[in-house]
């Protein structure tokens, strides 16, 4: 008799029989849903929307599996069940001030544009737990299915879309999908009732079971260059606001020196109040349209690998205004009316003013002051939005030629054009205000002694360093904001109007906006940058010093996490894609050789006999189609040194085509002993790969 003969001899009976405790069977089913919807309420990061949505994922399930035991079917029952699911829905519409059917129909687009952590409100409830409901009834009318894939399915479908709405923070560990696949295989492992013992069925999920989790928990584990992010698919609604620019008030508050603005208290930072990119040659203009705090915006260009976390609570003064003062890119305010410019970070709240208090948190870019030497600059489309210019006079143009003449890289032409502003100038509150072309050309050739010559705000300090970095071809935006303001008994700080600044940032790849300090007498962004020691001379009315400081947020005033505090730049590790890459088709391979060994098993001693002939195949003799199992068995114990073999054949020859019944008691020993001396007889590197070579899957 031929291997493929015995090989496709007709399994013995079937070693599964349906289970015999349909209440255990219900609860596996509930507690799938369930743990599924935890994914989802994770999105709400509150305890209520979690209760909710575990009753909507084990009530609708329940409720079917009790009354179809009473002998109602199971398609009336959940049709009865949808119905009032529906009608529970509609009651928790009902207060929302929105009709059912039109928050029903908007129901995703609400969701992806809302501010996370969601709000605790029936409008942001009703799809969700509408969806949980019905996947409820869906697991429960598959769970007597063959399979029982419903509840997982249904199970699965909850948590991916809790990911969805959350970009993957609702399972940060991913031990929500761990105790998924765990509770999935051991359901479908003790559930049934078997023949065989539970000890070895355990021992058959478990390579499975290992396998599943780790790639699950390094999947959750493993860094995201570009995570995908659905908010981005759907414009969120945006405000707009009718500001103008606060460059004119810079003078009003270097006049005060002393007017009390702020009282800020927290990490001693710089605050920024509003960041400007769009200049036209006669103005910088204020960012007019705001999105809700919390909804997902893209910056222009990516953040920088390393970012510095910071809070502080404000509290206003005499500032005034509707903008609110934030150390860096905000990523938690606790002003309920704040909105945020998505491209710069600037936050208003349209009802700020007089005694506005709030507490704020932000992250901001800061490289290692060594890093800046080598930096380069973008060229991509992105970054030509901070190099735009009206056409610049031929005065200012050759003036910028001329300072960074000298320097050979980007830090080093923002670090001459710096001095070049710096040098030479006075910083007076009551100089002529304005950032025009003009006020730029009389700030920087006018004759000292006239008015606006050589003498302004650093709204023209800031304005001349921005117009001449951008000629160079340094991407370049500009910042209104306070110093850290002065130290008071009570911990507080109190930042006055000879605080207000204007200052430059300039932006390098990888890593993010760097501040200057082209104003004379300010510090604010000099500690720890790298020197310079060579200058471009300039012949101008202006002269360059050589030298200069450098700039770099002071590191002990915050704490720094890495660049998971926003979205990446690049792909700034090659091992996770790698990792992925490789691990993928092993976890495959090793899942699908445990499947077809647990196959194998179930069919007893015709089974085994296959399991040999995979061997045979992974030692690299395998064995021919059209041989006899007994001359097949007899070659392998020659070559391995055993008698086990020819038992297994024969077993197999028995229990395939001899009288019935047959029992095949002892063929999982014989089958191990074979397994033993094959590996022993194979090469190392057939070793080595033995639990993942895939040709067994050609015979």
């Amino acid at each position: 008799m031929t291997a493929a003969a015995v090989h496709r001899a007709a399994p013995p009976e079937p070693r599964v029989r349906a289970t015999q405790s349909p209440w255990l069977l219900t609860v596996w089913g509930a507690s799938l849903v369930a743990v599924g919807s935890l994914g989802l309420a994770a999105a709400w990061h509150h305890w209520l929307p979690a209760v909710v949505l575990v009753v909507a994922a084990v009530l609708p399930l329940v409720l079917l599996r009790t009354v179809v035991s009473l002998g109602i079917s199971r398609w009336a029952a959940s049709s009865v069940l949808s119905l009032l699911l529906l009608l529970a829905a509609y009651l928790m519409a009902a207060g929302s001030g929105t009709p059912f059917r039109d928050l029903v129909a908007d129901s995703v687009p609400l969701l992806l544009t809302e501010p996370q952590p969601y709000d605790v409100r029936a409008d942001l409830l009703v799809a969700p737990v509408l969806l949980t409901g019905l996947l409820s009834l869906f697991a429960g009318l598959r769970l007597e299915s063959r399979t029982r894939v419903g509840p997982l399915a249904a199970a699965l479908a909850l948590y991916v879309c809790g990911a969805l709405l959350s970009t993957g923070t609702a399972d940060r560990w991913g031990l929500l999908a761990v105790l998924l696949v765990v509770l999935g295989l051991l359901g479908w492992v003790l559930l049934d009732e078997h023949t065989e013992p539970t000890v070895q069925r355990l021992a058959v999920a478990g390579p499975s079971l290992v396998v599943l989790v780790g790639g699950m928990a390094a999947a959750a584990l493993l860094p995201s260059t570009d995570p995908f992010e659905p908010r981005g698919l759907v414009d969120p609604p945006m405000v707009v606001v009718e500001a103008a620019s606060p460059l004119p008030q810079l003078g009003a508050w270097q006049q005060n020196p002393d007017t009390p603005l702020l009282r800020v208290a927290g990490d001693r930072v710089p605050l920024r109040l509003v960041t400007l990119d769009q200049y036209d040659g006669a103005q910088w203009r204020a960012a007019t349209r705001y999105a809700p705090f919390g909804t997902i915006g893209e910056p222009v260009l990516p953040p920088g690998d390393l970012r510095r976390t910071a809070t502080v609570a404000v509290a206003f003064e005499g500032l005034g205004g509707r903008w609110l003062p934030a150390p860096g890119d905000p990523v938690d305010v606790s002003s309920e009316d704040a909105v945020v410019d998505p491209r710069t970070g600037t936050l208003y709240d349209p009802e700020a003013g007089g005694e506005t208090a709030y507490e704020v948190t932000a992250v901001r870019d800061a490289p290692e002051p060594e890093a800046l030497v080598g930096a380069t600059v973008p060229g991509t489309a992105a970054a030509q939005r901070f190099l735009t210019l009206p056409e610049l006079p031929l005065r200012l143009a050759s003036y910028a030629e001329e300072v960074v003449a000298g320097a050979h890289t980007p830090y080093e032409q923002a670090m001459a054009i710096e001095s070049a502003v710096k040098q030479g100038r006075t910083l007076s509150g009551q100089s002529i205000s304005g950032s025009a072309y003009w006020r730029i050309d009389k700030f920087l050739f006018g004759e000292a002694g006239t008015s606006g010559a050589q003498v302004g705000t650093s709204e023209q300090f800031a304005t001349a360093f921005t117009v001449l970095a951008r000629h160079a071809g340094l991407p370049t935006r500009m910042v209104v904001g306070f110093k850290p303001g002065d130290a008071q008994t009570d911990g507080s700080r109190i930042v006055r109007g000879s605080d207000a600044l204007a200052w430059p940032e300039v932006y390098f790849d990888r890593l993010g906006w760097v501040p200057f300090s082209p104003t004379p007498k300010d510090d604010t962004f000099t500690q720890d940058r790298p020197e310079v020691t060579t200058a471009p001379p300039v012949e101008d009315q202006a002269p360059l010093s050589p030298g200069g400081s450098s700039t770099k947020p002071d590191p002990s005033t915050t704490t720094p996490t890495t660049a998971g505090a926003g979205p990446e730049h690049g792909s700034r590790a090659w091992w996770p894609w790698i990792v992925a890459l490789s691990g993928g088709p092993l976890v495959l391979l090793v899942g699908a050789r445990r499947v077809r060994s647990l196959r194998h098993r179930r069919r007893g001693a015709p089974g085994a006999w296959a399991e040999v002939l995979d061997a045979l195949a992974l030692a690299g003799t395998p064995a021919p189609r059209s041989a006899a199992a007994t001359a097949i068995a007899d070659g392998a114990d020659r070559r391995w040194g055993t008698t086990a073999t020819r038992r297994v054949a024969d077993l197999a020859e028995r229990v395939a085509f001899g009288p019935s019944p047959f029992t095949d008691a002892g063929v999982r020993a014989e089958l191990r002993e074979v397994r033993r001396a094959a590996r022993r007889s194979a090469p190392w590197w057939r070793r080595l790969v033995w639990s993942v070579d895939p040709r067994v899957f050609r015979r």
